[in-house]
């Protein structure tokens, strides 16, 4: 990348911090910057984004995680089906004092965000190359992420294990879930729909799912 495009690419995803009232430091900026150039030469090998390159990386895909981040409660986080590592990396970046576990059985991804990790020098962040239902950690997540894991009735269902009293579960959406809150029954009393004004996004919704007030499943 020329260093007008790197001066470019920093610009956009200050900017983009900016319009969502996210904060970001010169080290966080360049760590993020950093991401997108790893996402992009990752990408052939491990089939990471359609986005074309670091720019559109950020514009689009950067924005939706910081868009997020608020909604996150630390310190504990799981981001399920990382995949390229959204939006768990953008958020170990955000709050290196949290600790974020990246899910993800595909190996290639996996090897991916652990060598983002390396580059990042991300402390925060462990990588577990497992399916969803199968991860088991020693303690349980605050705050599950999940993002085109499936409905959210599957996504119950696949984390079911993981819920505490006090754990809720995030699920990243394109337009308004109807279906699937109806397919919840009962269930969907514990979730909150809020929609979220993501540049690069015609309809972004986020379910926030509150564990101890979810009904037993039928």
């Amino acid at each position: 990348m020329s260093e007008t495009d790197a001066r470019g690419l920093r610009a956009a995803l200050r900017e983009a911090a900016t319009v969502l009232g996210v904060s970001l430091t010169e080290t966080q900026l360049e760590k993020l910057a950093c991401y997108a150039g790893l996402v992009v030469r990752w990408n052939k090998f491990a089939n990471l984004t359609g986005a074309r390159d670091e720019l559109a990386f950020a514009h689009k895909f950067i924005a939706d995680a910081l868009a997020v981040a608020r909604f996150v409660r630390g310190p504990m986080v799981a981001d399920l089906g990382s995949g390229s590592g959204l939006p768990g990396i953008v958020l170990a970046i955000l709050e290196p004092a949290w600790q974020l576990v990246l899910v993800e059985a595909r190996s290639r991804r996996a090897r991916f965000l652990s060598q983002v990790r390396i580059e990042l020098a991300l402390d925060n962040v462990q990588v577990a190359a497992t399916r969803i239902e199968h991860w088991q950690p020693s303690q349980l997540p605050d705050t599950i992420v999940c993002q085109a894991v499936g409905t959210l009735s599957l996504i119950l269902s696949l984390t079911a294990h993981l819920h505490g009293p006090d754990t809720r579960v995030l699920a990243l959406k394109g337009q308004f879930p109807g279906d699937e809150l109806a397919e919840l029954g009962e269930r969907a009393a514990a979730c909150e729909v809020r929609e979220l004004a993501v540049p690069g996004w015609a309809q972004r919704h986020l379910v926030t799912i509150d564990c101890g007030r979810l009904a037993p499943a039928v």
